[in-house]
């Protein structure tokens, strides 16, 4: 019998979560089930439940691994030349929030993270941590975009709410269609007033 290796359980592993992220991005965390997780992974029930316990346990995980494609995208950026401006930068953080999974689904299970985050405790402090975890990546790259220059926290924190607003208006509820240079633009105009 060939032995099963750790990149082939990993593979498995993932292939179910994909799964469950569909299903939860189309239904909801409450209204799917796992027989949904198993239709969609195309896998059975003893198969799913070797690599997870339950719907509980793929919840954590996908929680867990929600940022790592915007981190990692945001470290890579750390090097780039010259350095990102601001439109980049939220425009870089929009496009690896939804690479793992088609832009709708995506977008429906974020949105889904965030509401849940108000009354589940656990997600609500692992939605902190990554934003903590985006907030001091967004320090290096701004760091970066202007060398020599104190840049405040709270600068970061700035360029989280407008990071937010844009992919509210332009993913989520798509009344703006446009580019996110511009709305910077039209921003800078309004506080110069």
């Amino acid at each position: 019998m060939p032995r099963i290796t750790q990149e082939y359980r990993d593979r498995r592993r993932r292939e179910i979560l994909d799964a469950a992220a569909i299903c939860f991005a189309r239904k909801g965390f409450h209204a799917t089930s796992m027989p949904d997780i198993f239709a969609e992974s195309g896998f059975s029930s003893g198969a799913v439940y070797k690599y997870f316990s339950g719907k509980q346990a793929i919840i954590d995980e996908l929680l867990g691994s929600a940022m790592r494609p915007v981190l990692a995208a945001l470290g890579d950026a750390t090097d780039a030349e010259p350095p990102l401006q601001v439109p980049e930068i939220i425009d870089l953080i929009h496009s690896a929030m939804t690479t793992a999974l088609d832009s709708e689904d995506a977008t429906s299970l974020l949105v889904q993270f965030w509401a849940e985050s108000m009354r589940v405790p656990q997600i609500q402090d692992s939605q902190r941590h990554d934003a903590i975890e985006l907030h001091d990546a967004l320090l290096i790259l701004l760091g970066r975009l202007h060398p020599g220059r104190q840049i405040s926290s709270d600068g970061a924190w700035a360029l989280i709410a407008l990071g937010m607003g844009t992919f509210i208006s332009q993913t989520v509820l798509k009344t703006n269609t446009s580019p996110t240079a511009t709305l910077v633009a039209e921003l800078r105009l309004l506080l110069s007033e």
